[in-house]
Formats: structure tokens, sequence, C-alpha cells
């Protein structure tokens, strides 16, 4: 996982390629394929809930009304430098691409990459981006891969899995941090609990559903807030 400290609206700039690129089945040679997830609550930090944003490349308006917990992806994209402006866009009367400019970056995309940009709160709340890489690699026989990623404003946690008939915990992952990730394979088509408890606890402050599928890895983000009532969790699912 390479974590990037760009402001908090860089990590939708790939989103906007898919005006100009088409997702095709087979990765292209020199390209990168690219996931993105917009994570950042609006009410976290006192804007609209659904914090929509549009995104221009290279000076054309690409996309338009980009909302928290929306995904996109796979992209095609050729490796190279990007020039990507995010623009706030508060009402459906701003006309797309007018509104005030986040950020302006030259975003670079490597060949052979399979990668996630996560927009997300840090820790203490701020906004941020992190790219995660994202395993591809067959699961064991009747197993499917699963992958917890912390981008919610919260200290590091400890993840319990269990199943639904027993009380008793199957695994325990300790002291995960904000921007990490973490990746257990589990029977596909089975429903298990995943309680999120502040690390050093045992009582959950939220507790969730997760189901491994065969031939996908299936890709959970935590994103917003217990205090503001944002957190959820976004599924994202990757073709293995």
């Amino acid at each position: 996982m390479i974590r990037r400290s760009f402001t908090v609206l860089v990590a939708l700039v790939a989103v906007a390629l898919a005006s100009f690129i088409s997702p095709t089945p087979a990765q292209a040679a020199g390209s990168a394929k690219v996931y993105v997830v917009h994570g950042i609550p609006g009410r976290d930090l006192g804007l609209q809930p659904s914090l929509p944003v549009d995104v221009s490349v290279d000076g054309a308006c690409a996309l338009t009304r980009f909302k928290y917990t929306n995904t996109v992806g796979p992209i095609e994209l050729p490796a190279g430098l990007y020039n990507i402006k995010i623009h706030l866009s508060p009402s459906l009367s701003t006309p797309p691409c007018s509104g005030p400019v986040a950020v302006a970056a030259t975003v670079p995309f490597a060949a052979g990459e399979n990668a996630t940009i996560v927009a997300h709160l840090t820790a203490s709340g701020g906004p941020t981006a992190s790219k995660f890489t994202n395993d591809v690699a067959p699961a064991s026989s009747g197993n499917g891969r699963i992958v917890a990623r912390h981008t919610a404003p919260l200290p590091p946690v400890d993840l319990i899995v269990k199943t639904f008939s027993s009380p008793a915990a199957l695994a325990v992952i300790p002291n995960v941090a904000n921007g990490d990730q973490v990746a257990a394979e589990l029977p596909v088509n089975t429903r298990f609990r995943v309680q999120f408890a502040l690390a050093g606890t045992t009582n959950p402050v939220r507790v969730s559903s997760v189901k491994a599928r065969p031939g996908e890895t299936v890709i959970y983000h935590a994103v917003g807030s217990i205090r503001k009532n944002t957190f959820t969790l976004i599924e994202l699912r990757v073709r293995q």
C-alpha cells in the first residue's frame, strides 16, 4: 500500500478519464487498471452530505456530480501523467466544472498497476487520499479473498471475525491503523461478522457483515465517522 497525502479530492482523479477511456476485459500492455472510491462524507466537513464534485482532465470537463460512497472502475489508463482539476459542485444549477477548484495536480499512473485510490478522512478527521495495491492472485480452492481497509476517522482498531452461528472469534487482527489494509481468505458464499473495536478493547463500535465470492477479491472500505453517524462500508469487487 502506498499512502498519498494529496488534498481530499485528488483521489478522484482517475475517475475523470472514464469519459475518454473505456474499461476493457483484459488489461492492455503499458496500462494501469484503476478503481476509485469516494469515501469522504460531506457532513463530517460541514458540507453537503454527498459532497458532489466535478472533474476536468487537461481542460475538458470529464465527470460531474461524483458523490460520497460512489465507486468507479476498472479504468484502463495508459501509463503517464495527467493534468487534473477537481471542482466542488455545490448545486445542480452550477455549470459543470465551474465551481471552486479544490486541487490542481499532475498525477502519474504506471504500467501494470492494479490499484484503488480512496478519498477518505484521517484518524483526526482531516481529508486525505490513499493508494492501495489490489491483490488479484487467485485464492485457494473453495475460498475467496476479503480485504478490509481502515479509511475511517478512527484511531487504530482491532478487527474481530466471527460466524453468525457462534460467539467465538475465528480471528482477531489487532491494531489496524487508518490507511492500512488487511486481507484474509474465507470460504466463499458464507457471511461472516466483522466487529470493529478500538484497539485493546472488546466492545465493538460497529458490527458489519462480509461475504467472500469465488473468483473475486472483495474489498470493504470503512469510511465515515461514528460521531456524525456517517460510518459505513463501501464494497468494491475486483476480478482475480
